[in-house]
């Protein structure tokens, strides 16, 4: 990351009156706690699938309705 972008975060936290700075240091706490992802074999998912058009063509129809 930026070096310059770090010490502009760290200057506007430290400018933070401290009740909000407990609340952000309580939020950044809060999601570091999370348990990591369960790691999922897609192994099971694996196989093909009969299109009855061109992805690219069917994909050019459905952003012509939005147009």
């Amino acid at each position: 990351m930026n070096v310059q972008l770090v010490e502009s975060i760290k200057q506007m936290i430290l400018a933070l009156p401290p009740e909000e700075q407990n609340w952000l240091k309580a939020q950044l706490v809060q999601k570091s706690s999370h348990s990591p992802a369960q790691v999922v074999d897609l192994n099971s998912f694996s196989g093909t699938i009969q299109l009855k058009q061109d992805p690219l063509e069917f994909q050019h129809q459905i952003r012509n309705e939005w147009a």
